[in-house]
C-alpha cells in the first residue's frame, strides 16, 4: 500500500491506496458521515460484484474475512474538507482504495488520513477512534452514570404548551426515585420563527427564564433547543440582517427546505465568516447561560454546511461551520453541547454529545430498526468521539404504537450507549412500565463491541460489561426469533437476564422478535 499523494492536475485533492486482495468474498465496511441513512445497507458487506465501486464517507475497511486480513483507511481530521473514500475492485481483485477531499485545493496540504493493518477490524476502528480523539484533543470521557433526560418532543412535537412542559416537569420531580432525570430540555415548539430564539408564541407566555428557574428548583438542569446555524426567512433575524447569510452563485440567499410548515419552511444558513454573526451566536449562547440553561441540543447543524458563498472567500463550508461551532462553545465553555444532523469528524472535540442515528418514532414502521441499526453500528465512537446520542427511549402505553418488546430495544439501545433520555410522560406510565424506565437509567453496559457478525447483516449482538461484569446484549429487531447459545459466546452455562428481567437462564435463550435481552454473568464465588 502507498501513502496518499496530492494530484496537483486536478482541482482538488485525489489520491489513491494500493491494495492488492484476491479473494472470492472481500470484507467491506462502509459508513455515512453523519446521522441520516443514503444507503440502505448493512455497514457489513461482502464485494463479490465482478467490477465495482463500493464508497464510504470518513473510513472505510476492506480486506480478506477468511484469513483474518483487514486494512484500514480512514480521515483524521475534517479542518476544511470532508474526506469520500471508494473501494475499487476490478477483475475478481481489489485494488486500489480512492481518496477524494472536495474542498482540498491543489496547493493546500489535505486532509490527515490514517491506514491500520490488522486480523480484528473491530480493533482497528477502536484505534482509529482513538487516534481521532487524539488529534481533536478530545478529553477521555469514563461516564459515571447514564445521561439521564426529558424532552417533550415525541409527545407533544410541535404542539407544546407551557402548562404541558409544567405537568411533565411535576411528574418528573414526583417520579425521581424511578427515574432521576438529569436534564429537562425545553423542546421545539416554544419559538415564533426558527432564528428567532429569544421570540416565544403565543403558547408559551412566560419567560424562558422563569422556566429554567423551576427546571433548576426541582433539582434538575436546564436544556434549550435550538438550530443556532438556521434562520427562516420568515424571520425577523432574517428580515433585519439579510447580509449575515451564505449566497449562491447570483448573490441571493441560498435556502434550504426544512420540516417547519408554511411560511417558516425556508432556511437560509448563517455564515460564520462573518463576524457579526459570531458575535450574534455568541451572544444567544451567553444569554441562554445567563438565565440558568445549561444543556443546549444544537439542531439541524447539517444544514449549516450549506454550499455557496461567504464573506471568507477563502472558508469552505466545512472550516466555517467549525469556526461556528468553536464560536459557541467558547461562549459557554462550561455547558453541555449536544449535535444533532451533524457531521462527525468536524465536531471532534467541540461537542459534548452527538446524536448517532436518525430520528426514531413511537411506532414500529421503518424508524425505530433504522435508528437502532445505525446507532449500534457506531459503537465505535461510544464515549471516544463523544457521548452518543441514539435518540430517546419509549416506555410510554399511550401515544404509542409499541410492543413492550420494541420499547425493551430502544432502552437496550440507551443502556448500550449510556445515553437514557425519554419524551414519556411519567404521569401516565403503569409501574411496570416505570420499572423499565428505572433499569434504563441504573443500567449500564461498557465497552461495547460486536460479539458476533455476518457479512451482509446488521450487528444486534454486542459483548461488554455491566457493574465489571462480562456481559452480552441482544437486540432482535428481525422477523424471527433468535436462539442464542451461550457457549457460542464463550460464557458461562449460567447467565441472569436483566433487562426484562427474566432472571437465570441456563446455556441458551429465545429472544422473541422485535425485542430484546441484556445477559449478565453471576458473580463469581470465592472460597
Amino acid at each position: 500500500m502507498n501513502t496518499p499523494a496530492l494530484c496537483p492536475e486536478n482541482p482538488c485533492y485525489r489520491a489513491e491506496i494500493k491494495v492488492d486482495i484476491l479473494t472470492p468474498t472481500v470484507f467491506l465496511y462502509s459508513t455515512v458521515n453523519n446521522m441520516a441513512i443514503s444507503r440502505e445497507l448493512p455497514s457489513l458487506q461482502s464485494i463479490t460484484a465482478f467490477e465495482s465501486e463500493f464508497p464510504s464517507e470518513d473510513v472505510i475497511i476492506v480486506g480478506d474475512p477468511v484469513h483474518s486480513k483487514f486494512l484500514l483507511a480512514g480521515a483524521v481530521t475534517a479542518n476544511r474538507s470532508f474526506t469520500f473514500l471508494t473501494a475499487v475492485r476490478e477483475a475478481r481483485r481489489l485494488v486500489k482504495i480512492r481518496v477524494l477531499q472536495p474542498s482540498i485545493k491543489p496547493e493546500e496540504p489535505p486532509e490527515e488520513i490514517l491506514i491500520l493493518t490488522g486480523s480484528d477490524w473491530r480493533e482497528l476502528l477502536v484505534q482509529y477512534a482513538q487516534a481521532v480523539a487524539r488529534k481533536a484533543g478530545v478529553t477521555p470521557m469514563k461516564p459515571a452514570e447514564n445521561l439521564t433526560g426529558y424532552c417533550t418532543w415525541y409527545y407533544y412535537y410541535t404542539a407544546v404548551t407551557a402548562q404541558d412542559f409544567q405537568e411533565n416537569l411535576n411528574a418528573l420531580r414526583l417520579h425521581r426515585e424511578s427515574y432521576p432525570a438529569r436534564v429537562v430540555q425545553v423542546d421545539d415548539g416554544y419559538q415564533t420563527f426558527m432564528g428567532d430564539w429569544f421570540d416565544r408564541n403565543d403558547r408559551w407566555p412566560e419567560p424562558l427564564e422563569t422556566v429554567a428557574r423551576r427546571i433548576r428548583k426541582a433539582g434538575m438542569e436546564a436544556g434549550i433547543w435550538l438550530m443556532p446555524f438556521q434562520a427562516s426567512t420568515a424571520s425577523r433575524l432574517y428580515r433585519e440582517h439579510p447580509d449575515w447569510f451564505v449566497t449562491d452563485e447570483n448573490g441571493e440567499t441560498a435556502v434550504s427546505e426544512g420540516w417547519s410548515p408554511k411560511p417558516d419552511h425556508l432556511w437560509a444558513c448563517l455564515d460564520a465568516t462573518v463576524p457579526a454573526v459570531r458575535d450574534h451566536l455568541a451572544t444567544i449562547f451567553r444569554t441562554f447561560r445567563a438565565q440558568g440553561f445549561t444543556y443546549f441540543k444544537m439542531d439541524g447543524l447539517g444544514f449549516a454546511l450549506k454550499n455557496g458563498r461567504r464573506r471568507d472567500p477563502a472558508a469552505t463550508a466545512v472550516s466555517a461551520f467549525r469556526l461556528g461551532l468553536k464560536t459557541i462553545r467558547e461562549a459557554v465553555p462550561d455547558a453541555f453541547l449536544l449535535g444533532c444532523c451533524s457531521p462527525y469528524l468536524p465536531c471532534v472535540g467541540l461537542v459534548d454529545m452527538c446524536r448517532v442515528g436518525p430520528d426514531t418514532q413511537p411506532e414500529w414502521g421503518t424508524m425505530i430498526p433504522r435508528a437502532l441499526h445505525c446507532s449500534m453500528e457506531r459503537w465505535w465512537m461510544f464515549d471516544r468521539w463523544f457521548r452518543a446520542d441514539p435518540d430517546v427511549m419509549f416506555t410510554r402505553t399511550d401515544r404509542i404504537r409499541l410492543t413492550l418488546g420494541e420499547c425493551r430495544l430502544t432502552v437496550l439501545a440507551g443502556i448500550l450507549t449510556g445515553v437514557t433520555l425519554t419524551s414519556d410522560n411519567l404521569g401516565t406510565l403503569p409501574a411496570e412500565r416505570l420499572a423499565l424506565l428505572r433499569r434504563a437509567a441504573q443500567l449500564r453496559m461498557r465497552n461495547v463491541r460486536p460479539a458476533k457478525w455476518r457479512l451482509n447483516c446488521y450487528l444486534n449482538t454486542f459483548s461488554g460489561t455491566v457493574d465489571g461484569k462480562a456481559a452480552l446484549a441482544v437486540m432482535n429487531e428481525t422477523e424471527q426469533e433468535m436462539t442464542v447459545e451461550f457457549s457460542d459466546f464463550n460464557l458461562p452455562e449460567e447467565l441472569e437476564e436483566i433487562l426484562q428481567p427474566a432472571g437465570m437462564q441456563k446455556n441458551k435463550i429465545i429472544v422473541p422478535r422485535h425485542d430484546a435481552v441484556l445477559l449478565v454473568a453471576p458473580e463469581r464465588r470465592t472460597k
